[in-house]
């Protein structure tokens, strides 16, 4: 017999209870295990992947902040590079019109030399004509030597490029022929500076009303 607070218990039946006890904590004890095991292993491999791509996604935000500040300084250079080529440009042509301007002038000087002298001679009328006559031609030349050039006028067809009509006369001329140079233009270059002032010839009367009849 066995005493078990203060009860007498047979020793065979406290010998099964104790057996009984410890198949019961075996068989409750291991599915507590599995679930754990169960459980832990994948929690933790989803926990690692959302951090990998949290990491990913951040490192790939500083990658796009670094392109972007890239852009940002190539765009700043790239607009001070274009404001100094065009303060360049602009003083370069500047430079170049004062060149040209300075060009003509020094061609001029001496056309300015002879019309003083010719204003400070005396003499025959004649020989000062004369006198004028070559300053105009030595004139003429230096703006020819600069791209200046008179148009041709009289016996010529009116071009409305090159002429303005300031009057029109019956002539046994062609019809549109000019017969009169009232006032010279001039082309520079190609490009028509100042037309002709011109008088052009019209069909004569006779004409005309043999064409009305």
């Amino acid at each position: 017999m066995v005493k078990q607070n203060n009860v007498e218990i047979d020793a065979d039946v406290a010998l099964k209870q104790e057996q009984a006890q410890e198949t019961t904590e075996e068989t409750a004890a291991p599915p507590q295990e599995s679930a754990d095991a169960g459980a832990g292993p994948a929690g933790q491999v989803d926990a690692d992947a959302a951090r990998a791509e949290l990491e990913a996604l951040h490192k790939k935000i500083e990658e796009l902040e670094r392109e972007k500040e890239e852009y940002l300084q190539s765009y700043r250079r790239l607009l001070a590079d274009f404001d100094n080529y065009k303060r360049r440009t602009r003083k370069e042509l500047l430079e170049a019109a004062d060149s040209g301007k300075e060009e003509l002038l020094v061609k001029l000087l001496p056309v300015l030399d002879n019309l003083e002298l010719a204003l400070k001679a005396t003499g025959e009328p004649d020989k000062w004509r004369s006198g004028v006559e070559m300053i105009f031609r030595q004139f003429l030349g230096v703006l020819v030597e600069v791209g200046l050039k008179p148009i041709p006028a009289v016996g010529e067809m009116f071009d409305p490029k090159l002429h303005e009509a300031l009057m029109r006369e019956p002539s046994e001329q062609p019809e549109n022929t000019i017969l009169e140079e009232i006032k010279k233009g001039y082309l520079f270059g190609e490009k028509t500076i100042r037309p002709t002032l011109v008088k052009v010839a019209a069909a004569p009367e006779s004409v005309s009303g043999k064409e009305k009849e």
